[in-house]
């Protein structure tokens, strides 16, 4: 009888936990997750372009000049004439005319009756160039070595008194040469002098000789 029971007793146990694995849940298997990498590149909105695009020209911020800018009182009221210029032509034989000059070279006037020049005053050339180079760094330098002394230049000057041409005849301290450079830029950036006439009162093409003195007071 014991045998009996204890039989019984098994087999609910078995039959029991059977009933448990079939009511159990089944996992879900996990799936793969994707890490998204945030991209770096800017996205410009087309909308940006077109409000570039609709700016007026008032609309614009213009570049103010700090407090320490100061204008040019040379400025030049004459664009720079394109590259082949020739002057015009100046015949000055008797009989037939001479051909016609093939660089503005060919129409110097050596002696013209009267000499270009440059503003109302002889000093406003020597004011001009003082403008352009007195606070430079060569003129700093040559000031700090204590070195004066004289350049001679030649301008090329053509009927309409524009500077076409710069030569430097001599510089009297070799140091002074490293203002060749700024020499040149300014003096061929000159506004136009009154240039040189003949005895008809015809403008002429003419060259002036003249000494740059470099002291220091």
């Amino acid at each position: 009888m014991r045998h009996l029971f204890f039989i019984i007793w098994m087999c609910f146990i078995f039959f029991s936990s059977c009933r448990e694995e079939k009511k159990g849940t089944v996992r879900p298997i996990p799936k793969k997750t994707e890490v998204k990498v945030k991209s770096t590149k800017k996205v410009v909105h087309p909308t940006h372009f077109k409000l570039k695009a609709e700016l007026k020209p008032e609309q614009i911020p213009q570049v103010v000049p700090g407090p320490g800018y100061l204008p040019d009182p040379y400025p030049d009221p004459h664009p720079i004439d394109p590259p082949g210029y020739i002057s015009e032509p100046v015949i000055t034989c008797v009989g037939p005319p001479d051909p016609l000059p093939k660089t503005i070279r060919d129409s110097i006037v050596n002696f013209p009756t009267l000499q270009a020049s440059f503003g109302a005053h002889p000093d406003e050339l020597l004011k001009y160039i003082d403008y352009k180079i007195a606070n430079s760094m060569e003129w700093s330098y040559l000031m700090e070595l204590g070195i004066e002394g004289k350049i001679y230049i030649r301008l090329l000057i053509d009927v309409k008194g524009k500077v076409r041409e710069v030569t430097f005849l001599k510089f009297t301290d070799k140091q002074m040469e490293m203002l060749k450079n700024r020499l040149n830029l300014a003096l061929l950036g000159m506004p136009n002098w009154n240039s040189a006439k003949d005895q008809n009162g015809q403008n002429v093409v003419s060259e002036f000789t003249f000494p740059l003195r470099i002291q220091f007071d």
